[in-house]
């Protein structure tokens, strides 16, 4: 397994695995492609963006997990938000999600950023993985919406 920086040739494969992965339980999303290719293309265009990708050399083009994210500036310093990371349905419990996690976590802590931040659905099995990696929950925020 290769784990690495994206570049934007990634892109295209990054954007089926993330249909594939987020249209399927638990999420049943509806994911469209036109769709999920602004979100990535938005995604690369951002000035702070940085992204992983954990290849599988032994297919061919083969990418099976992905972390997308920007480093965000806040008031105690420089910290990595994680917009989106997903691995491969069929791959998920075999470490490779720990272990791009820890090669993105000790790429952006060379950056001198100490934090990593992101958001998920604690029905989701992605909730207790976190927890399982020393991600703590922050009991004074909480998440709000409104639909208009």
């Amino acid at each position: 397994m290769l784990i690495r920086e994206l570049i934007e040739d990634d892109i295209e494969l990054c954007i089926s695995l993330f249909i594939e992965v987020f249209n399927q339980p638990p999420w049943n999303n509806e994911w469209t492609y036109e769709v999920t290719k602004q979100i990535f293309y938005d995604f690369w265009n951002t000035p702070s963006f940085k992204g992983y990708v954990a290849v599988d050399e032994s297919q061919e083009k083969s990418i099976v997990a992905t972390i997308l994210g920007k480093e965000k500036q806040w008031w105690r310093g420089k910290e990595f938000l994680i917009e989106e990371f997903f691995v491969r349905t069929d791959m998920q419990g075999q470490g490779i999600g720990s272990d791009i996690l820890d090669y993105a976590c000790s790429d952006i802590k060379l950056r001198g950023i100490d934090n990593v931040i992101l958001l998920t659905n604690t029905f989701a099995p992605a909730y207790s993985f976190y927890l399982n990696r020393d991600f703590k929950e922050n009991q004074t925020l909480r998440l709000l919406y409104k639909k208009i």
